[in-house]
């Protein structure tokens, strides 16, 4: 029963690095918050944090993250690869033109199984023969996604 009330310290705002432990306990916590700190903390929270909060079903929160000032290139790259992401988070990359012209997280974001479909299909165009083969294969990618990349990889052959 000691070891349960145990309380595991760390700081929501200076980036450390953080073991499985720590990190349980820490979405735990963030769980427990009201959507309004929630939100504070996204604008506030160091890497670990938001990173948590990117997979949080309210869009107000994973926009908050999006609009986070500490947010880096490097955040949202992990946002991108991550199929626990928030559709939010990924929508919100997809209308940023500066983070679509970077073709590594343009592949990303379509290869995602949570992206919005409709970001998804407008990128398939900028993609070459090859990636499109690999789309059409991933299942784990929307049934309408897939069979447009088949249909693009076909007509560009």
């Amino acid at each position: 029963m000691e070891g349960e009330n145990r309380k595991i310290k760390v700081s929501l705002t200076e980036d450390q690095p953080v073991d499985e432990g720590v990190r349980g306990s820490l979405q735990n916590f963030i769980a427990g918050l009201a959507v309004p700190e929630r939100v504070e903390l996204a604008a506030k929270g160091n890497k670990e944090v938001r990173q948590i909060l990117s997979r949080d079903q309210n869009k107000i929160v994973a926009r908050a993250v999006m609009n986070s000032p500490r947010l880096s290139e490097a955040d949202v790259v992990s946002y991108a690869a991550s199929a626990l992401t928030n559709e939010e988070v990924l929508r919100i990359i997809a209308e940023n033109r500066e983070y679509m012209n970077n073709h590594h997280l343009l592949w990303l974001v379509i290869s995602n199984p949570r992206s919005p479909v409709s970001a998804a299909m407008r990128f398939l165009l900028r993609l070459n023969v090859n990636e499109l083969n690999l789309i059409s294969h991933n299942r784990s990618i929307s049934a309408l996604v897939r069979r447009e990349a088949k249909r693009l990889a076909i007509r560009r052959r």
